[in-house]
């Protein structure tokens, strides 16, 4: 509730939440069924471990599914709210004071979680039936 300094009048006003950088997408609770990116971006971190965006923007592209940054940083981002991949990030350092601006030091790394491997599976297994 807020009051108005001016008028008196209270009422309610809706604050967005603040997520740190890799919860993942707010909306990820929203998405029922995995897009074909989505099931390969899980397979890549399944088959290969734990890994920087831009290395599985590669394997991607050697699988022939050409993908612009913004996009997959989307798609990791809807991943990780499902909770079925994390990111993983050393350190945070102060880059523009005046701004408060913030940068990594070093490139986040995505991994398939516990959750991720059981839908993957599950994905898997349906998709032979």
């Amino acid at each position: 509730m807020v009051k108005c300094p001016y008028c008196g009048k209270t009422f309610t006003v809706k604050v967005p939440r603040e997520r740190r950088k890799g919860m993942g997408a707010h909306y990820a609770h929203k998405i029922r069924k995995l897009s074909p990116l989505h099931r390969e971006i899980l397979k890549i971190l399944y088959e290969h471990g734990a890994m920087p965006k831009r290395k599985i923007q590669g394997y991607l592209f050697e699988k022939g599914i050409r993908v612009s940054g913004n996009s997959l940083s989307g798609r990791l981002s809807e991943l990780a709210g499902m909770g079925l991949i994390e990111c993983e990030m050393e350190e945070v350092a102060l880059w523009d004071r005046d701004r408060m601006m913030y940068r990594f030091r070093k490139t986040p790394v995505w991994y398939i979680t516990m959750k991720g491997r059981r839908v993957l599976k599950r994905e898997v297994e349906g998709g032979r039936s």
